[in-house]
């Protein structure tokens, strides 16, 4: 009896497990609020904000600013909708729509000309989201055109 107890009690318990990890490991639900895990500089603050949603659609916002001497250099607000898949390997993000807000341009870079902007719906981005429970997660992400060049989002989940 004790054997089957303790067998009975795993088999339960791997089930339990299993059930947990399977709500956790999934990207629907809530926001995602990401910042990349490189130490941020003190001059450079930004966030993006990612929601799945079921149907194969993500909708993100990224903030970003730049001060230099004690003034904004560049701030913008970037909103990218994408349409996503899964290849096998890693999700694939395919933008669909793009819009910006372009706060602060102190030397008139213009980051979202036309040149860019086709640039960036054009891009295709790779991704792999490493769940540290229901509510965080680590996203590795790559460009298409620059594969080798990861980077890492710590990702928290918010209602």
């Amino acid at each position: 009896m004790g054997l089957n107890f303790i067998r009975a009690v795993g088999v339960i318990c791997a089930g339990l497990l299993g059930a947990v990890n399977a709500q956790a490991n999934t990207l629907e639900g809530g926001t995602w609020q990401c910042s990349r895990e490189q130490a941020q500089e003190s001059d450079l603050v930004e966030w993006t904000t990612y929601r799945f949603d079921a149907g194969g659609t993500i909708a993100s916002q990224e903030w970003f600013r730049q001060s230099e001497n004690n003034s904004v250099a560049l701030e913008f607000l970037l909103n990218v909708d994408y349409q996503y898949f899964h290849n096998g390997d890693e999700y694939v993000l395919k933008p669909t729509k793009l819009s910006r807000e372009l706060r602060a341009d102190l030397y008139k870079i213009d980051p979202f000309n036309a040149d860019a902007r086709r640039d960036l719906m054009g891009y295709r981005i790779f991704f792999s989201p490493k769940f540290v429970d229901a509510n965080h997660a680590v996203f590795e992400m790559r460009h298409h055109i620059t594969p080798d060049q990861r980077f890492r989002l710590n990702c928290v989940r918010r209602a």
